[in-house]
C-alpha cells in the first residue's frame, strides 16, 4: 500500500468516525430531549399538585376561620354567663347573710325563751 492509499484509508476512517460521533451525538440530543418533555410533564403534574394543595389551604383556612368566629362567639356567650352568674352568687350571698342573721337573731330569741322558761320552772 503506497502514500495515497494509506492517507486515504486514513481519511475515508476519520470521515466515518466523524460521521459516527455526529450520529451518536444527534441520538444523545434526542434522547435528551425526550428527557425534557418528560420533566416538562412531571413539571406540569407538580404544577397541578401545588394548585390542589394552595386550594386546600384555602378551604381550611376557610374551615378554621369560621371556626375561630364560632369560638369567638361561644367564648363571648361563656363571659356573659360568667357575668349571670357572679351576680347571681353575690345576690345569693346576700340573701344566705340576711337568712343567717334572722337565723342568729331567732337563736338568741329562743335562748331567750329558754331561760325564761326555765326560771319559772326553778323558781
Amino acid at each position: 500500500m503506497n502514500d495515497a492509499q494509506t492517507w486515504t484509508l486514513i481519511g475515508s476512517f476519520l470521515a466515518a468516525i466523524s460521521i459516527g460521533a455526529t450520529l451518536l451525538l444527534r441520538l444523545i440530543d434526542a434522547k435528551i430531549d425526550g428527557l425534557g418533555a418528560r420533566f416538562d410533564t412531571i413539571d406540569h403534574r407538580f404544577d397541578t399538585i401545588d394548585h390542589r394543595f394552595a386550594a386546600m389551604d384555602e378551604k381550611f383556612d376557610a374551615r378554621f376561620q369560621s371556626m375561630d368566629a364560632k369560638f369567638g362567639a361561644m367564648d363571648a356567650k361563656f363571659g356573659a354567663m360568667d357575668a349571670k352568674f357572679d351576680s347571681m352568687r353575690a345576690e345569693m350571698n346576700t340573701r344566705f347573710d340576711e337568712v343567717n342573721r334572722r337565723v342568729d337573731h331567732l337563736d338568741s330569741d329562743v335562748q331567750a325563751l329558754t331561760r325564761t322558761a326555765f326560771r319559772r320552772e326553778d323558781g
